[in-house]
C-alpha cells in the first residue's frame, strides 16, 4: 500500500523543484522561528526561576509601609527586632534606608543611590553571591559594599571597585566611604533591559529595596529605642518562611504601618504572573503556524490545479482515490519533514545571535518543545493539504483528459 503511494509521492517533488524548494524554505523559516520563539520563552522562565531563587527563599522582610510619614517617624524599633528574634529564632538584620547621590572623586559621574545601613549580619541572611571582595566586618567603619549595578554606573563594567573611594552625599554632609566588596546582580535576565525601566526612580525606598541597586554601610543599632525602617529576618531551616510570616504578622496586627512578607510567597506571585505572561506570548508561535498552514493550503491548491492532467493519468492506470489523496498528502509530510531538520539548525543559529546581541539569558532548547513544534508543523502541513488532496481524488479523469 506504501510503496505505490511512497514512489509517486517523491517523483512528484522532484518533477516541481523550484516549487518544492520554496515550499521548503517558506516551512523552515516558519518552523525555525516557531522553535526560536518558544525557546526563547523557555529560556526566560528558566532564568527567572534561577534569578528569583537567588533573593532567599528562607528570608522575611519587615519594615514599614512605604509612607512618607513612616520613613520620617518610623514606628519600628531595635527593641521590636530583637522581640521578633528572641520569640522566632533565626538571624536578624536591622536596616534603615535612604537615597543620596555616589560619586567617585571629582568625576562629574554620579549616579542616584539607595543608601541602606545595616549590619555585618545581612551578609548571613541575604543568599550573596561577590564579583569581589566581601561584605564589610564588625567595627569597620567609613567602608560600603556595592550592589553590581551601582558599581558598573560609577566604575565601568570592566572596573575594579574594592579599595577604591566612594563620596555619597545624602541628608548629611558628603561622607568619603572605601569599597570593600561588590556583590553579583542576582537578576541576570534584566541586564539589557535596565534602561527600559524608566518609573525606578518613582518608586518608594522600601521597594526599591528588592532592586539591588543598594549601597550597604555599617550602622549602629545597639540602642533599643533607635528608630528603624525595617528587618531581614533569615528562618531556621526546619521552618516554613510562609507560616513563620502570618505568625510575625499577627505579633504586628495593631499596627497597620508595618508590612511582613515571605520572600519565598513574593518569588511565587511573581513567578505566576510570569507564566500568565508566557502563556499569552505562547500565541505568537500559534499564530506564525496559522499563518503558515494557511499558506500551504494556498500553494497546494494551486499545485493540486496544475497537475489535474497528471492525477487523470493515473486514475486511469489504476490508482484508487485513497492512493492519490494519501500521495499528495505524503508530499507535504515528506516536504515538511526534511524543512523540520533545516529548521532544527536555523533555530540554533538564530539562537545564538539573539542570546549573544539582544538578551542576557540563553534559549532554552527543550526537548519537548522541539517534538511540539516539529510535530505541530508536520501536522499542519498534513491538514493543510486534506481539502486539496480530497478534491484531486473525486475528479473525472475522463473529463479532465477531455478538457485538457
Amino acid at each position: 500500500m506504501i510503496k505505490p503511494v511512497a514512489i509517486p509521492a517523491w517523483r512528484g517533488m522532484g518533477r516541481r523543484p523550484l516549487q518544492t524548494v520554496l515550499l521548503a524554505f517558506a516551512l523552515s523559516i516558519a518552523l525555525a522561528a516557531t522553535m526560536t520563539i518558544m525557546a526563547i520563552l523557555s529560556g526566560i522562565d528558566a532564568q527567572m526561576r534561577k534569578d528569583l531563587e537567588r533573593v532567599g527563599l528562607d528570608v522575611i522582610n519587615i519594615h514599614v509601609s512605604p509612607e512618607l510619614k513612616n520613613l520620617l517617624f518610623s514606628p519600628l524599633q531595635v527593641s521590636d527586632c530583637n522581640r521578633v528574634q528572641a520569640e522566632f529564632g533565626g538571624t536578624i538584620a536591622p536596616f534603615r534606608v535612604s537615597t543620596g547621590i555616589g560619586r567617585v572623586g571629582e568625576s562629574k559621574q554620579s549616579v542616584r543611590v539607595l543608601m541602606l545601613s545595616t549590619t555585618p549580619n545581612w551578609g548571613e541572611v541575604v543568599p550573596l553571591e561577590f564579583l569581589e571582595g566581601r561584605f564589610f566586618q564588625d567595627g569597620e567603619q567609613d567602608v560600603c559594599v556595592l550592589d553590581q549595578w551601582v558599581s558598573e554606573a560609577l566604575f565601568g563594567a570592566n572596573g575594579t571597585a574594592v579599595g577604591r573611594e566612594l563620596t555619597v552625599r545624602a541628608m548629611r554632609a558628603p561622607a568619603k566611604m572605601r569599597v570593600v566588596g561588590v556583590m553579583k546582580d542576582p537578576f541576570e535576565i534584566r541586564k539589557k533591559f535596565d534602561e527600559l525601566d524608566v518609573t525606578g526612580s518613582a518608586r518608594s525606598r522600601l521597594v526599591r529595596m528588592m532592586e539591588f541597586k543598594s549601597v550597604y554601610v555599617p550602622g549602629r543599632f545597639s540602642n533599643p529605642s533607635k528608630r528603624i525602617h525595617g528587618v531581614v529576618l533569615k528562618v531556621d531551616p526546619q521552618k516554613d518562611p510562609i507560616r513563620l510570616a502570618s505568625q510575625i504578622r499577627d505579633q504586628f496586627s495593631g499596627d497597620q504601618s508595618v508590612w511582613v512578607w515571605a520572600r519565598k510567597r513574593w518569588v511565587g506571585n511573581v513567578l505566576k504572573a510570569a507564566e500568565f505572561g508566557l502563556q499569552i506570548a505562547n500565541a505568537i508561535w500559534v499564530i506564525v503556524l496559522i499563518v503558515t498552514g494557511i499558506m500551504i493550503m494556498t500553494v497546494s491548491l494551486v499545485a493540486v490545479r496544475e497537475r489535474f492532467r497528471e492525477i487523470a493519468i493515473r486514475r486511469t492506470e489504476g490508482a484508487r482515490r485513497g492512493q492519490i489523496a494519501l500521495q499528495l498528502l505524503l508530499e507535504n509530510v515528506l516536504l515538511s519533514s526534511f524543512a523540520g531538520c533545516i529548521a532544527l539548525a536555523l533555530a540554533r543559529w538564530a539562537g545564538y545571535i539573539i542570546e549573544t546581541k539582544y538578551i542576557s539569558w540563553p534559549p532554552a532548547f527543550l526537548m519537548s518543545d522541539t517534538f511540539l513544534a516539529l510535530g505541530s508543523g508536520i501536522v499542519m502541513a498534513g491538514l493543510a493539504t486534506v481539502l486539496p488532496a480530497m478534491h484531486a481524488s473525486r475528479m473525472d479523469p475522463v473529463a479532465v483528459l477531455r478538457d485538457s
